[in-house]
């Protein structure tokens, strides 16, 4: 009963009707999926992008809430952040804000984790698992690929069952090679971003991941700008996807 799910997101359910190349079906089957299970509310989903709006109502009551530490000035856990106690954590600015001042990360995160069948907005394939952001994209939503690799150990080391980076760079990294490896070591898959150059090869850390994902359009066929290649490991639906937005509900 989400307010823009019949219209407008067709990536869950295709009638064919969402635009005049729609195919009937070229979709992720979400709705079959939510007859089995709508999110595990044991886990911890960890989004690293421009941060997110918190107190966005989608994603009431879920935003992670780290329970061993104390908002006191002090390292409570410590595990390196001080005041890391409700979000994440901002490692554009080294504070525990990750608050999204580009839109991106709130698209995002939206796109992942709204929650759905609650008369309101748009419905996240998960609605019921822990929200983690790490903010490592800045207002220009640019970021450094040594906030990128932290954040992975940041997330892996606090719990998060699963990592999305829906981002990507053009230069290789050993750094950031080595914090995806420490998260598959640890059984945490990082889902990365293919790149949207149009170009047969994968940008980084696609490259490194073992669940780099391509873009779709509506007619089941590769968006026109989505890189793609050998090494590519899945595709979904990620053309003309509305979301939420960072300055309103």
């Amino acid at each position: 009963n989400d307010l823009y799910f019949n219209d407008q997101q067709w990536y869950h359910y295709n009638d064919g009707g969402f635009l005049p190349n729609s195919i009937y079906d070229a979709d992720m089957d979400t709705d079959d999926a939510w007859d089995i299970t709508q999110g595990d509310a044991e886990l911890i989903v960890a989004i690293l992008d421009s941060g997110a709006k918190l107190d966005h109502p989608e994603f009431a009551e879920r935003i992670w809430v780290n329970s061993d530490e104390f908002i006191n000035s002090i390292d409570s856990d410590w595990n390196g952040y001080v005041d890391d106690n409700y979000g994440g954590w901002d490692f554009v600015n080294n504070d525990n804000e990750p608050i999204d001042d580009h839109g991106h990360g709130t698209h995002v995160t939206g796109i992942a984790l709204a929650t759905g069948n609650n008369n309101m907005g748009y419905a996240g394939v998960n609605w019921n698992s822990n929200i983690m952001i790490c903010k490592v994209l800045d207002m220009n939503n640019e970021g450094w690929y040594s906030d990128w690799g932290e954040a992975i150990y940041y997330a892996v080391n606090n719990g998060a069952d699963v990592i999305n980076m829906s981002l990507i760079g053009y230069d290789s990294s050993f750094y950031l090679e080595e914090a995806i490896m420490y998260a598959n070591s640890l059984n945490v898959p990082v889902v990365v971003a293919a790149g949207n150059d149009g170009a047969m090869t994968l940008m980084y850390p696609a490259q490194y991941s073992d669940f780099s994902v391509g873009s779709t359009d509506s007619d089941d066929s590769r968006s026109n700008y989505s890189n793609a290649g050998p090494t590519l490991d899945f595709v979904a639906p990620g053309n003309i996807i509305y979301g939420l937005s960072h300055v309103s509900n």
